[in-house]
């Protein structure tokens, strides 16, 4: 199993590496509301699992599960530019998710919740990237080099 991953490509670890850790940051707390009674001010946290923040963590979670399949199933090739498509549009929907999230929870915020947007960023980055490379490479390899046409003979 562990073969399998380090025979993955780049930007196939780095999302998977950063949906584990989004996932993993959703439950550190993304608020900390304050109330002010008559003698005191209460304080809490709120993790990302409020609002939003569930579909922010569905979505990293299927990203995970997306981007293991090839680890748990080695047979299974996920090299195609579709597959690349795939992945590209779940990471941009995460940062669109992850703003939504901070724009509705403006209030209170913590550095974790800009992290998990800057780890939504490099999701989304990482899976463009790889659909403008395999954009570019795809039919290659079931066209032949097409040789120039010879001179007829003399």
């Amino acid at each position: 199993m562990m073969r399998s991953l380090w025979h993955r490509p780049l930007g196939a670890k780095v999302i998977l590496l950063c949906s584990l850790a989004l996932l993993l940051l959703t439950l550190a707390p993304w608020q900390r509301p304050c109330a002010v009674t008559t003698n005191d001010r209460v304080c809490g946290f709120v993790t990302a699992w409020h609002g939003f923040g569930v579909w922010v963590g569905v979505l990293a979670a299927a990203i995970f599960v997306w981007e293991s399949l090839p680890i748990a199933l080695p047979r299974l090739s996920m090299r195609g530019w579709p597959t690349a498509t795939i992945t590209a549009v779940a990471g941009v929907a995460l940062v669109v998710l992850t703003i939504a999230k901070l724009i509705t929870d403006n209030e209170f915020q913590t550095g974790w919740a800009w992290v998990g947007l800057g780890l939504a960023l490099v999701i989304a980055l990482v899976g463009l990237i790889r659909v403008r490379f395999r954009w570019a490479i795809r039919g290659r390899d079931r066209d032949p080099e097409r040789l120039p046409p010879s001179d007829p003979p003399a």
